[in-house]
């Protein structure tokens, strides 16, 4: 696209910042989840309720992603068109992080802390069986989800 329209413009810019938001939110919360899984119940229901409330914004973003994604596409008079294979590997890449979200990170997540309420406030996270096995699978969640947004990234910068 040669000169970009001002609409165009504004909807990259949010596609941008809704990345921003959404993708940095779900990356952040990380090491958030690891210290509160070494922490005291007490103190990782702190951390956790953070997460899920810092992970349902982000996931709105990420939402937001899609939308903007698709308005852009659509005002990009036929620069950019959908069946481009660049942008069939984001909406892939876009559905297997939302997928790997819903179905591992947030009922993991979930789980923890009802696990971490229900465990007394000095004992650690760690030292309980059943949140152990939940860390696992919230780890194994976050890890796919930061190599699946490391390629939408590769996709969308070298779009192939």
């Amino acid at each position: 696209m040669d000169d970009p329209t001002a609409i165009y413009r504004i909807l990259l810019l949010l596609h941008v910042a809704a990345a921003i938001v959404g993708f940095g939110g779900v990356i952040a919360h990380g090491t958030y989840n690891a210290k509160a899984f070494r922490s005291p119940a007490g103190e990782a229901r702190v951390l956790l309720k953070a997460t899920t409330a810092v992970t349902n914004i982000a996931h709105y973003g990420i939402y937001a992603v899609l939308v903007s994604g698709i308005l852009l596409i659509s005002v990009s008079s036929g620069d950019v068109k959908f069946s481009d294979a660049w942008i069939s590997a984001g909406f892939l890449l876009w559905f297997l992080v939302v997928g790997v979200a819903h179905g591992l990170v947030k009922p993991a997540l979930s789980g923890l802390s009802t696990r971490a309420e229900a465990l007394g406030s000095d004992v650690a996270l760690s030292d309980d069986p059943d949140a152990s096995a939940l860390a696992k699978k919230l780890a194994m969640g976050e890890g796919l989800t930061q190599l699946l947004l490391a390629a939408a990234l590769v996709v969308m910068i070298w779009q192939f």
